[in-house]
């Protein structure tokens, strides 16, 4: 039952019982209405404020709106408790010489009713903050390595479903949000170019490879990075970047390691999106991890400030900071592209000594990937990343709690469907709008018109996510179609033949909705892709994988994204849902097959 109607129940009941009293002539007296609607307002008061106190200290924002949603119920109880009670208050003030108040009876009584009150409200903020034991490794668990151990406790650990947000919740204290950009002062700054619309166009850039003869220079690199992190707009407070974000709370920083760049010195430099510039920091690093990015004509380096989003999401957090940084790296392939230049984003590299490479900690601030502009000749998706960089031998605690052991656990020092009739799709479209227009203009759209999509549409949805894999091969396409012109509704999984095989037949769209946490986002969305990964495919890579994959479903989502927006649809990631509903929605095993992220798309709304 939707949870509109929950919240409206008890004031329709109450209506219907006056409705009923007034027809049998027996309307209850002034001073009754407003003893009724004073408890109706006790009762909405009390699950508002406990709501709001539990919801509040849990964080589990996208189930807020039963908070919200009793507010306006009481909103309403205490403007109609106003209109009786007034007139009294008017009378109050209107006396010369207000009388004596009586003598209060009842005193112990009513500080026992205050203590019980806050006690319960006591109760509702402790079970929303209560703190629970960051599950580290066992030792010595048979013959699992530790890192994956820790990977497997993360996962299970971070994983949401109804039941579980009264089992367990963050053992970190996030603190306050920290600043939104950083900031280095004090040192030489080097303006850079956006870029504008003109060039080439988003299909020729999401298919065709980078062109390598041509030089990285200053210019293409600004543009590279405006379409990578660049704000685009400003709205609500919030400054709006070219590749979305979990929460619009953008984890992501980006350096840049510059070795043969025209029009800028040999260096390390960071990546200041709010004045769109490089903030440079000093000489090369002796190395960045990783020969390939040491060889590039230059190398950016994306790290992660993990209480960005750690302090709304909280255990959560690094997997929507992962998926945040395959969005932006997305962006940096086309824009590389754009730009004629190669970008190889690299599988393995040493995580502290990239770390150190741009002082970071490796904790608040981690590492989560390098890329190489212009490098050595780019191979194949690593298929045993263990066999060149070793995992960390022991993840361990750290003041980001399981955030910190998940990123140290990823750190170095295809359930092939079953056989089945494919449904065919129409071929794709070929997306022509301007790639510089598409990542600036691209914005989540939240909500959608009833009318559906074509079929052509959603093959170029599919084809365009569904490029060769750059960290993991283990992501896997699925989609809820609600409305689709010439398909049915049901779930699909998409093949490699660029076909769809039919999982389950029906109508998903109120299943989506819930394992969804209810968000109408992907409710009244016409078709919502969700991306899965079976796990031991993912962990055939090592801990190492669990990054990756959940990289790569960034990658691939943007994809989805930015082909919705060269086609005139609304689009919108989403990467908060109760895990056990979503595998269950795409006939998964949650204990084998990891769902990673969702994705709307839809007619928007006008």
């Amino acid at each position: 039952m939707p949870k509109l109607a929950w919240v409206l129940i008890p004031l329709a009941a109450y209506a219907a019982v006056l409705a009923v009293t007034a027809w049998r002539g027996r309307s209850p007296a002034r001073l009754a209405l407003n003893v009724h609607t004073s408890l109706l307002l006790l009762a909405y008061l009390l699950a508002t404020a406990g709501l709001g106190i539990f919801w509040v200290a849990n964080q589990q924002l996208p189930v807020f709106d039963w908070h919200y949603l009793f507010g306006y119920a009481t909103l309403a109880l205490v403007s109609v408790h106003l209109v009786f009670n007034l007139p009294i208050v008017v009378r109050w003030f209107a006396r010369k010489q207000p009388r004596p108040a009586p003598p209060q009876r009842g005193g112990p009584r009513l500080v026992l009713q205050a203590a019980a009150l806050a006690a319960a409200f006591g109760v509702a903020y402790f079970v929303g903050t209560r703190q629970a034991a960051d599950p580290l490794p066992a030792a010595n668990a048979g013959d699992m390595p530790a890192s994956i151990q820790a990977v497997l406790q993360y996962h299970a650990f971070s994983s949401a479903s109804r039941s579980g947000v009264f089992a367990r919740a963050p053992g970190v204290e996030w603190g306050s949000p920290p600043a939104p950009f950083k900031r280095y002062d004090g040192v030489k700054t080097i303006a850079l170019e956006r870029g504008t619309a003109g060039g080439a166009s988003l299909g020729d850039m999401l298919r065709a490879p980078a062109q390598t003869s041509a030089r990285l220079d200053l210019a293409g690199l600004g543009q590279m990075l405006h379409l990578a992190a660049g704000i685009t707009q400003q709205r609500g407070g919030h400054a709006l970047r070219a590749a979305p974000s979990s929460g619009a709370l953008f984890p992501s920083e980006l350096y840049v390691a510059a070795r043969s760049v025209d029009g800028l010195a040999p260096g390390l430099y960071h990546y200041d999106p709010a004045h769109h510039r490089l903030d440079a920091l000093g000489p090369l690093p002796a190395t960045l991890g990783a020969p390939a990015a040491d060889a590039a004509d230059a190398a950016i380096i994306l790290s992660a400030v993990f209480r960005r989003t750690g302090y709304k999401y909280h255990n959560r957090a690094y997997r929507y900071a992962a998926a945040d940084a395959g969005h932006l790296l997305e962006n940096v392939r086309l824009g590389a592209h754009g730009a004629g230049v190669r970008a190889q984003l690299l599988a393995s590299f040493d995580d502290d000594a990239a770390a150190r490479a741009i002082a970071a900690d490796g904790v608040e601030e981690g590492v989560l990937a390098v890329v190489a502009l212009n490098g050595p000749q780019p191979q194949m998706v690593a298929t045993d990343v263990r066999a060149r960089l070793a995992p960390v031998s022991e993840p361990r605690a750290s003041a980001i709690g399981v955030t910190g052991m998940v990123q140290r656990a990823t750190s170095l020092h295809r359930e092939t469907p079953a056989a089945a009739e494919a449904i065919a799709l129409p071929a794709p479209l070929r997306f022509t709008r301007d790639l510089h227009e598409t990542i600036v203009n691209r914005r989540s759209e939240r909500r959608y018109s009833a009318q559906a999509v074509s079929l052509a549409a959603l093959s170029s949805l599919l084809a365009a996510a569904a490029q060769p894999a750059q960290l993991s091969d283990a992501v896997t396409l699925n989609v809820v179609v609600n409305r689709v012109d010439g398909l049915a509704p049901g779930v699909y999984r998409y093949l490699s033949q660029h076909g769809l095989q039919r999982l389950r037949g029906g109508d998903f769209q109120a299943a989506a909705r819930s394992a969804a946490l209810s968000q109408d986002v992907i409710g009244d969305a016409a078709a919502v892709l969700i991306l899965s990964a079976d796990r031991d495919q993912v962990l055939a890579q090592g801990a190492r994988g669990y990054r990756h994959v959940f990289i790569e479903a960034g990658l691939v989502g943007e994809r989805w994204l930015l082909g919705a927006t060269a086609q005139g649809l609304g689009a919108c990631p989403v990467g908060a849902f109760y895990d056990d509903e979503a595998a269950a929605l795409i006939g998964a095993d949650p204990g084998r097959h990891w769902v990673l992220h969702f994705a709307a798309v839809g007619v928007r709304a006008p």
